[in-house]
């Protein structure tokens, strides 16, 4: 089942597959100039809605993909500095641009190669 996709990197679960998200945090901001005045209070004036920033954590596990590939795979994207459209469930959120990803891993095969890597992507509204 898909969950959601950031270009063309799908975050779905299903029997066969988990290339997950576990949460995911959206922040809007408004920005406002301050005016002194003489002998008065400070006047606000709007300078209109800021471009929204979103984070997410997931994971991607051995049993469903390669998650060093899909790892790559992220930082492609981030590296081309290209919008990517992000959609979650029915709801396309807009396009955004990479800023950061980390990630850690919490398993290794007798290989070296990472059996679940956990994931958190730092993206900003392109506009």
């Amino acid at each position: 089942m898909k969950i959601g996709a950031l270009g063309d990197i799908a975050f779905e679960f299903s029997e066969e597959y988990a290339n997950s998200i576990d949460e995911l945090k959206r922040s809007r901001s408004w920005k406002y100039a301050e005016h002194e005045i003489v002998k008065g209070k400070s006047k606000l004036q709007s300078l209109g809605r800021q471009l929204d920033t979103v984070s997410f954590g997931g994971r991607f596990v051995d049993y469903f993909c390669y998650p060093i590939e899909e790892m790559h795979r992220l930082e492609t994207e981030a590296e081309k500095g290209e919008p990517l459209v992000l959609v979650l469930g029915n709801e396309t959120l807009g396009e955004f641009v990479i800023e950061s990803i980390s990630e850690t891993w919490r398993d290794v095969d007798g290989s070296g190669n990472p059996r679940v890597i956990e994931f958190d992507v730092q993206i900003k509204e392109y506009n």
